[in-house]
């Protein structure tokens, strides 16, 4: 399993503008012939300040998406606000080869305004069993008593993580390793582009690999599927 992480450059409220970048990042990271492809939480959009606009283009992003990964034969992992009857989701998809939506994962750590997720599924592939989560969640308790019982093989979490200190340092890498271990599964998370970062942790915490800013990491993983008691 070949998994490219990309952090990716978001503009708020600049839909096509962000499309564009995906598109061309998408193609960066073919090149090194991933089988899964990463990319942030709301990464067509952006989010400020309760503007929710960007829920209104779930759909649209959704078929594009889709047919990009269709049409490359790859899986594709990315955040998108979801509207749902009078309230919106910060959501992430699992798109598969097909271009089918395998696995979709409603953030648990969100203030008020949104609505919030309440469980953890997973989907399985080729490689074993796929979970996702968004940013915050990683450090939730109730997500962490979910992605245990789950017991996925390996673990997707586009986040938008900016620091008050304006970059990513030692102690927020440390933070995420504890929470890998705590988890006691492969993660691989990737970040919105300012101050971007992608990190890749095997189920001991330890840190495989990493990137700064926008630059891509790809990771072969081999992976040996748990065997599911009943």
């Amino acid at each position: 399993m070949k998994v490219t992480l990309i952090p990716m450059r978001v503009k708020v409220n600049d839909f096509e503008t962000n499309w564009q970048e995906f598109k061309q990042r998408f193609k960066e990271a073919l090149e090194y012939r991933p089988d899964i492809l990463v990319f942030p939480e709301y990464c067509f959009t952006g989010f400020k300040e309760w503007d929710f606009s960007g829920a209104k283009l779930y759909g649209e992003i959704v078929n594009r998406v889709s047919k990009l990964a269709k049409e490359n034969l790859v899986y594709v992992i990315f955040g998108l606000l979801e509207p749902y009857k009078n309230c919106v989701y910060n959501s992430a998809l699992l798109i598969g080869r097909d271009g089918e939506v395998l696995l979709k994962h409603r953030k648990f750590q969100e203030p008020m305004k949104f609505c919030t997720g309440n469980t953890v599924r997973t989907a399985r592939t080729e490689f074993g069993k796929a979970a996702i989560i968004i940013c915050g969640d990683l450090y939730n308790k109730r997500i962490a008593k979910w992605v245990r019982k789950k017991k996925p093989d390996y673990l997707f979490v586009p986040m938008e993580y900016s620091p008050e200190t304006g970059k990513i340092i030692e102690e927020d890498i440390k933070m995420m390793s504890e929470r890998a271990k705590l988890l006691e599964v492969k993660t691989f998370i990737v970040n919105t582009y300012l101050p971007g970062g992608a990190w890749v942790f095997d189920k001991n915490g330890e840190l495989l690999a990493q990137s700064v800013g926008d630059n891509i990491v790809t990771f072969d993983s081999i992976i040996v599927p748990k065997q599911d008691v009943f």
